[in-house]
């Protein structure tokens, strides 16, 4: 596995239980390990992520292929994009991993979750519901 890669994963498993039920919160705990700024909340780490530094990627499979590679690659969605709308968005990281065993173009992820407890190590499908994961955005920043 890819030395950044695998700190990616490292990173996730060190700030989960802090951040478990904080998809925004996780996420910002990951970037800054990295010297990576996020700023607000899911909808705002969503536009976030389509500006400056970040690079889009295709989808689910390209962001799979991106982690593989040691980037730092984020999976959102805004609230009202998700079907049904949502009074709140929501982020994920995605890590080195396989696509999910069903579908094979969801990314395996790490993410909390508002109200809840997150997954370590998941299918991204879970993360969403199934109207609502195929519109999910990713961008990555490829770490050094």
């Amino acid at each position: 596995m890819n030395p950044l890669a695998e700190k990616v994963i490292n990173t996730c498993e060190a700030v989960f239980n802090a951040n478990s039920a904080n998809c925004s919160g996780f996420a910002k705990a990951v970037s800054t390990t990295f010297d990576i700024e996020l700023s607000g909340l899911a909808d705002e780490i969503v536009d976030e992520i389509k500006t400056g530094e970040w690079v889009s990627l295709n989808d689910g499979i390209d962001a799979k292929n991106k982690a593989d590679e040691g980037w730092l690659v984020i999976g959102g969605l805004k609230g009202h994009d998700n079907n049904p709308p949502q009074s709140h968005g929501h982020v994920v990281v995605v890590v080195s991993g396989p696509l999910d065993g069903s579908h094979h173009k969801y990314p395996t992820a790490y993410w909390g979750k508002l109200g809840s407890t997150g997954k370590k190590n998941t299918p991204l499908n879970f993360a969403w519901n199934s109207e609502s994961r195929d519109r999910v955005i990713y961008a990555g920043i490829k770490l050094t």
